[in-house]
């Protein structure tokens, strides 16, 4: 991770014209300004939030839209600091994304992964700002992209796409003149070196046919959410290399003589450990049981 590691202090980085990376090395957001208008993709998570509005603030910019890519933990709860800060804003989520987070159980676990989330960033010398977490993101009122969406900036246009696999409510965000895709977690969990996790928590399928969009898409650059964007060459390997670990990890999954609990084990043992440590050892374990349970789901024939 060392090699990779990108400190607090270089942010907000500038990608390609008037396109930057807000947040940090771990939850990147990203910032598309337009001749009239300007987008936020990612919203994080409360520890980072005052980061990202000095950043916001830096670049004397207040943004018009604030696009949630889907309503996990990491993704969601930095929400509500960002909507009292920015009033105004149109707020944009995918179907179901408002379903997901108003469920009884996902109350709780907001509460305690944002937590966990904040305090961990203190390991490396991250403080967060404010406390975390204290009630459910309000997603009322906020603009619903069932399909497809495409937000004129002024010169640039977003087009927001809702697709499935890895989570309800899930968007992703491209700049097709640019050929710039802002995947979120769709790419899979990136360690920048070191390989990816596959994250298909809904639909291994589903998830799969996302992969071949994006490597069709053939981005100049990609967006993950965490651990910085991939261009040029590096993008295309990227692809690649996220779209056959995830195929090798349904066919090891559906092939395997293990039980599902062991099979579960070691993708625990395997995937937890640098980066993923900001994350609860209980998250991540229910995140090895979804892979296994959707792979063995999965309709793909391996014969």
């Amino acid at each position: 991770m060392q090699d990779h590691y990108i400190p607090e202090n270089k942010f907000p980085i500038e990608i390609d014209k008037n396109i930057f990376i807000l947040g940090n090395y771990f939850f990147n957001l990203f910032l598309i300004v337009g001749s009239n208008h300007s987008a936020l993709f990612e919203v994080g998570i409360s520890g980072i939030v005052d980061t990202v509005i000095k950043q916001l603030e830096q670049l004397d910019i207040h943004p018009d839209f604030i696009i949630s890519s889907h309503p996990h933990s990491d993704h969601i709860t930095g929400l509500p600091g960002l909507v009292k800060r920015y009033p105004k804003a149109r707020i944009i989520t995918a179907a179901g994304a408002k379903k997901f987070i108003e469920h009884p159980k996902a109350g709780p676990l907001l509460f305690k992964e944002d937590l966990f989330m904040s305090k961990s960033l203190t390991d490396y010398h991250i403080t967060p700002g404010r406390p975390s977490l204290e009630k459910i993101p309000d997603l009322t009122g906020s603009m619903v992209v069932n399909d497809k969406q495409s937000i004129d900036l002024g010169h640039i246009t977003l087009d927001l796409i809702k697709i499935d696999g890895h989570s309800p409510g899930n968007l992703i965000g491209v700049l097709t003149e640019k050929k710039i895709m802002f995947c979120s977690d769709s790419l899979g969990f990136h360690y920048p070196g070191r390989g990816y996790l596959p994250l298909f928590f809904t639909h291994a399928d589903a998830y799969l046919s996302t992969l071949n969009f994006i490597k069709e898409f053939t981005p100049s650059i990609i967006c993950p959410a965490h651990q910085g964007p991939l261009s040029g060459e590096a993008a295309i390997t990227g692809i690649q290399e996220s779209l056959e670990i995830t195929l090798n990890t349904i066919k090891h999954i559906k092939s395997s003589s293990l039980s599902d609990e062991a099979l579960a084990r070691n993708i625990f043992k395997k995937s937890y450990k640098d980066e993923f440590t900001l994350y609860t050892v209980d998250n991540i374990k229910n995140c090895a049981n979804l892979i296994v349970k959707r792979a063995k789901e999965s309709k793909i024939n391996f014969d």
